[in-house]
């Protein structure tokens, strides 16, 4: 007999809710960073948690983004930030979350090498907006989880 609580397929491919979240190992964060580009950023603007969608890559140790003027731009850098990507599939059950926490810096003008090393990496908006300014999410904690939820068949949920 398959078990269920791990996640073994049932009859009719049921599946069982994750007993618990899954901590992510920091590969796996870092797996899931490179391969999406759209997250959300959360920064501080006149006293209250803002969060902005934004395209954006991860490499060279952190995540990068380019940015127009704007909330993002005028209270972000020097400031501690926190970075998000998630997926969740309806059909698996499966989801997972990647929270990235550290210091936003404004790289746009940087003359040292690595500020020049992150600009080459290649960030394409898709906001209309000519995006000249580099932004550049240093981690100081990478987390991330995993889970299954409630009760999958294919093609229904059953909660």
């Amino acid at each position: 007999m398959k078990d269920l609580a791990n996640g073994d397929v049932g009859r009719a491919g049921q599946r069982t809710a994750s007993v618990g979240l899954e901590t992510l190992s920091d590969d796996d964060c870092w797996e899931h960073l490179f391969s999406h580009r759209l997250g959300r950023i959360a920064i501080v603007v006149a006293g209250f948690p803002q969060i902005f969608p934004v395209n954006y890559v991860a490499g060279g140790g952190a995540i990068v983004f380019r940015s127009d003027p704007g909330s993002k731009l005028a209270h972000g850098p020097g400031a501690l930030a926190c970075f998000e990507v998630d997926e969740y599939n309806p059909s698996s059950g499966l989801g997972w979350s990647v929270m990235v926490t550290g210091l936003l810096e404004d790289i746009t003008d940087g003359d040292d090498p690595d500020s020049a090393r992150l600009r080459s990496l290649s960030v394409e908006p898709l906001a209309p907006g000519k995006h000249r300014h580099w932004l550049a999410l240093r981690p100081g904690k990478v987390s991330g989880r995993a889970f299954r939820s409630g009760w999958a068949i294919p093609g229904a949920f059953l909660g």
